[in-house]
């Protein structure tokens, strides 16, 4: 889902939907606003007629998307020249051609409407409109919270053939900010669509092409996964799309942006995204990209010493190990170009050892913990679970939780939630035993943590199956029974916990207690 927002005013909340119908416009709703009508290359616009010296505008920025489109095209003509180059490089010799193709696709889909209809109308028009009752395709208002939503569903086909019709409203806050407004909203259609720009469909492809072929074992591949991915993408985009595009790339990684962070982006402990916990922090947002900026520069350091033999000699190497960690990737580079990366990598990060960066951010999480520093704490547990020596432990699964509930704290409850679900997945894909029901218990305490057992309905039933006297998961049932008034079944699990937990004082024996002395007229128990 991408959204936007403009003064609070509204939300457009553009869903790529796969299985849904293009919801279809009421030909009658637009016309109570009295919109004035034209033609635009190609395609009718309806506009509030203030907006008319404001077209040619518009029709800028809509050949600006259309190039964009004739750009993915031109690339997907070349597709199957860029998957052979990139399976040169990366020396894979059966590739597998159908997850290429599949991501390549899904990122740069080829969108194509034989007729389309653009409404650009002021936000406060539609919202008066709305809230005077009145109804348009695709919008919702909240009456409560004085908010409109525009909730448009694309796909590129239906169970009749393709799409032919395609309506599409841009609501505009001002005429002030007409221009930063049609912009911002092609950019995020242009992504909902599916055509991201080229460079970053050729660098998933080469990114999961390598890791496809090495099957790293532990998280500490990503400096070297996604900094070959970026250097070899550079290289390709400036054999098929030309040295502009290539630099425009490769401008977004100059290191020069990011020199204050160098000491402090730990560039060898940078873990692969399923080990990653995601944050709205401005500082966690901006070590990303000085750390990929860095790999970025690192790789390209190696292929310009080495040549782009290196890339495939080095995954040849590192192949040859069972183990195929990141300490693995380290002695193949070293290996096959002499270099000791490792050396390098040291450049960034303040501590000589794992111990003493340990010691390090385990100081600095106190004394922010000391200040009720969130933000710092926050920052300093997920520095800390990176450098741990395996995170699917128990230490790694307390410290996922401890992450989760600070983003809880500083009111990002979705990311703190979004953070456990990733950390259930890790641990019930890791094969480890008990590590599902260890990583479904910890959802649970941080369901009843954020006092809201209902998040964790799911995570219970899951346990209950195989563990029907879980008590944490017979306790989250018992309270999602007692808060939907559902008493009879509540009373009926708290007469179960009871007589398996013999520990009056526990949570589960005292919620227990609390559920079975509920009057039935009144709300259930405090979540």
């Amino acid at each position: 889902m991408f959204i936007i927002t403009t003064k609070r005013l509204f939300c457009i909340a553009l869903i790529l939907a796969s299985c849904c119908r293009l919801l279809a416009a009421d030909p009658n709703a637009w016309e109570q606003l009295n919109l004035s009508s034209t033609g635009i290359a190609g395609v009718t616009v309806y506009y509030e007629k203030s907006f008319e010296p404001k077209l040619p505008v518009f029709e800028r920025e809509y050949k600006k998307f259309l190039a964009e489109k004739e750009s993915a095209k031109a690339i997907n003509a070349k597709k199957n020249q860029i998957f052979a180059d990139i399976n040169q490089i990366l020396g894979i010799s059966e590739p597998d051609t159908e997850k290429q193709d599949k991501l390549w696709t899904g990122l740069l889909g080829v969108f194509s409407l034989e007729k389309t209809t653009f409404y650009i109308v002021k936000q406060g028009t539609i919202k008066d409109f709305l809230r005077a009752g009145g109804q348009l395709p695709n919008f919702t208002y909240d009456k409560a919270s004085d908010n409109a939503t525009y909730n448009p569903e694309f796909k590129t086909t239906s169970e009749d053939g393709p799409i032919k019709d395609f309506e599409f409203t841009f609501p505009i806050d001002s005429d002030e900010t007409f221009e930063k407004d049609v912009s911002q909203i092609f950019q995020i259609l242009q992504v909902a669509l599916g055509r991201s720009k080229p460079y970053l469909t050729i660098h998933e492809v080469v990114e999961a092409s390598l890791l496809m072929q090495t099957k790293p074992t532990d998280p500490y591949w990503r400096w070297f996964s996604d900094g070959f991915a970026n250097a070899i993408t550079i290289e390709i985009l400036k054999k098929y799309t030309g040295a502009e595009d290539a630099e425009e790339f490769a401008e977004a990684y100059d290191v020069s942006k990011y020199k204050k962070l160098e000491k402090e982006i730990n560039l060898r402990y940078w873990m692969g995204l399923n080990f990653c916990i995601k944050t709205p922090l401005e500082y966690e947002s901006e070590l990303r990209m000085a750390r990929y900026t860095y790999a970025t520069y690192e790789a390209q350091r190696l292929i310009e010493k080495h040549g782009f033999d290196c890339v495939r000699k080095i995954l040849d190497e590192v192949c040859t190990k069972k183990t195929r960690t990141g300490q693995d990737i380290l002695q193949a580079i070293k290996q096959v170009t002499g270099d000791d990366i490792q050396q390098r990598l040291g450049h960034y990060q303040t501590f000589e050892t794992r111990k003493e960066g340990m010691a390090k951010y385990t100081g600095l999480l106190n004394a922010a913990s000391g200040k009720k520093d969130y933000e710092q704490m926050l920052i300093n547990v997920i520095r800390l679970l990176e450098l741990q020596d395996s995170q699917l432990s128990p230490t790694g699964l307390r410290s996922y939780k401890e992450a989760a509930l600070l983003l809880f704290k500083l009111g990002y409850e979705k990311a703190g939630d979004e953070a456990m679900h990733s950390c259930v997945e890790l641990f019930k894909n890791s094969g480890m035993p008990l590590a599902r029901d260890a990583a479904l218990e910890t959802f649970i305490i941080y369901a009843f943590n954020t006092k809201n057992a209902k998040k964790a309905e799911k995570m219970a039933e899951e346990l209950l199956k195989t563990r029907p006297n879980h008590l944490p998961a017979l306790t989250v049932q018992m309270v999602v029974h007692a808060e939907a008034k559902r008493l009879t079944e509540a009373k009926q699990i708290a007469k179960r916990i009871q007589s398996l937990d013999k520990n009056k004082q526990s949570m589960a024996y005292k919620t227990a207690s609390h559920v079975l002395a509920t009057d039935p007229n009144q709300q259930g128990p405090d979540k």
